[in-house]
């Protein structure tokens, strides 16, 4: 028999839920561009929207908890003692010392400061992959930096050799994202882990993972144990993406203790109270990434079946999209969908005729499917 307190307890549960859902739809929206939001054909359902690289499944149900728990003291800053009991988690869960992590409002924060602390001792050049994710390389030419992008290969897999021999003595930083964004590809991990030891004897080599947890093997790919082993490389990784936390802005980055200490010297905005919580619980929550990890391997498979089965040329994935060649300009590709009601991403240059198209719930994906086949069988 349920009691008027517990009535108004449910209440008050359903009441805060709708706060922190508004909450990461707003933080999310703030920073999107209105005209790349447009709403559903006239006459048509919602869009499904399919070209976010968001999580579709949303945050653990200890996640969102937490979240409903905290906010009512949501009109405070988080405390140093939450703030500390995410970097412990963090490091014991990576193996390194709390004075190795650097936590901050995304991972892109983290790229940003490690941007500037670079920068700090001056400018010079930074080897990237073409294409490839632009958030660290554009903040180093921002602050004067010359950017070297090398072409990926013919898989579209970094080219480590060719990276490699880019490297001299102006070189400020190698940046490798991996699973690449927006290629998806992953590099081979023993490859991987030479290269990063190797040339971190000459500079810093920035491993972004932001996307490695969607991928199939995780922990054999991660190149955290380098940075335990004390080799000067840092590694980056976010909430936003298998935690379905991407509303929630928390990311963090490990390195060396000198560079977290310069790093966090740059930091400006506080941590977000709700988000810290959410972490801290995602973290804790061991079942729910390899859960996660399955569904959208799951329907990143159909979405490669459907390829195969078009015959469309796409990039090998490992994060939770997939790259795929178009065969026209994106503009019209994105037009042709957007009759099929679906929302996919944007050119990637020099890749101009390629799309990037996220993992979205079975529900998110079937219209995809029906409009590819549309596009692609006429």
């Amino acid at each position: 028999m349920s009691t008027s307190s517990d009535l108004n307890r449910r209440q008050w549960l359903k009441t805060a839920a709708v706060g922190v859902a508004g909450l990461a739809v707003a933080s999310n929206f703030a920073t999107t561009p209105l005209a790349a939001q447009p709403g559903p054909p006239s006459g048509k359902a919602e869009l499904s929207r399919i070209q976010g690289n968001e999580n579709p499944y949303g945050p653990s149900p200890m996640a969102v908890a937490a979240m409903i728990k905290h906010a009512p003291r949501a009109f405070r800053y988080a405390t140093v003692d939450d703030a500390n009991e995410l970097i412990g988690l963090i490091a014991t869960g990576n193996g390194v010392a709390p004075a190795n992590v650097v936590v901050g409002s995304g991972s892109a924060e983290i790229l940003e400061n490690y941007a500037k602390y670079l920068s700090a001792s001056g400018t010079g050049e930074v080897i990237t992959a073409a294409p490839g994710y632009l958030k660290f390389t554009d903040s180093m030419k921002k602050l004067g930096s010359k950017i070297v992008a090398v072409p990926v290969d013919k898989d579209m897999v970094h080219d480590l050799d060719a990276m490699a021999a880019k490297v001299g003595p102006a070189t400020k930083c190698v940046y490798i994202c991996n699973p690449n964004n927006p290629t998806g590809t992953i590099v081979d991990p023993e490859k991987l882990k030479a290269f990063c030891i190797e040339i971190s004897k000459k500079c810093p080599v920035f491993v972004d993972e932001a996307y490695l947890e969607c991928s199939d093997k995780f922990e054999a790919n991660t190149m955290a144990p380098l940075v335990a082993a004390g080799h000067n490389i840092i590694v980056a990784r976010t909430f936003s993406k298998v935690y379905g936390l991407a509303g929630q802005r928390v990311g963090y980055g490990l390195m060396s203790v000198e560079a977290a200490k310069g790093v966090m010297a740059y930091n400006e905005a506080r941590l977000n109270l709700l988000g810290v919580m959410a972490a801290i619980a995602s973290l804790k929550e061991k079942s729910y990434v390899a859960e996660t990890r399955a569904k959208i391997k799951a329907e990143r498979d159909k979405l490669c079946a459907t390829f195969d089965e078009l015959k469309l040329t796409y990039a090998k994935p490992q994060g939770n999209f997939v790259f795929f060649r178009t065969g026209m300009p994106i503009k019209v590709f994105q037009e042709k969908m957007l009759e099929g009601n679906v929302l996919v991403g944007r050119a990637f240059p020099p890749a101009v005729d390629w799309c990037r198209i996220s993992i979205g719930t079975p529900a998110e994906m079937a219209p995809a499917h029906i409009a590819l086949r549309k596009i692609f069988k006429a």
